[in-house]
């Protein structure tokens, strides 16, 4: 299991690491319409999720796409897995975020101080009565430098919450 640790994250946590099958297997996801594959992601991070969190949070949610992009790919790659993720958790999904600008992938970045601007104001919380004292699972498809998750527990503990935590499919690996 891979532990990362962030600026406004307490920690994320990540069964596999960003290199060549899993690389390969993450982008057929993304990009290439292989929805089923969330139900095996959700089921190799479960055990990190289990060992880290256990049931240590209030809320499981997600990173979203960009309306446009979602448009564009028909699907949330980590809503997807969210959705495995809770089902096998015996919990339910809760939408806490919004992305409210459609930023250039965070790929095409290179630096994590690029990555932190492009992706600064993006998200927004529409009901922060919903995260207001609570511990928030957040999950997504690929971790890297971390500056989306960052982003995302900002614009969470700002709108009230207690504690944001991370779960992904993968790591980049340094």
């Amino acid at each position: 299991m891979c532990r990362v640790s962030g600026d406004f994250f307490t920690v994320c946590v990540a069964p596999l690491y960003y290199r060549d099958s899993v690389r390969d297997s993450l982008l057929r996801f993304k990009f290439s319409g292989r929805r089923t594959y969330a139900e095996a992601y959700a089921s190799l991070m479960f055990d990190c999720v289990q060992s880290e969190f256990g049931g240590g949070f209030d809320i499981l949610s997600w990173v979203p796409v960009s309306r446009r992009r979602l448009r564009r790919r028909g699907y949330d790659q980590a809503r997807l897995i969210a959705e495995a993720l809770a089902g096998l958790l015996s919990r339910e999904t809760v939408p806490v975020l919004s992305k409210v600008r459609d930023a250039a992938p965070q790929s095409g970045m290179g630096s994590a101080e690029k990555r932190r601007a492009n992706i600064s104001g993006a998200y927004t919380v529409p009901s922060p009565e919903l995260v207001e004292g609570k511990r928030i699972l957040l999950v997504d498809d690929i971790i890297t430098t971390g500056a989306t998750m960052s982003e995302c527990a900002k614009t969470l503990l700002l709108a009230g919450a207690d504690q944001v935590m991370g779960a992904a499919v993968a790591r980049s690996h340094d």
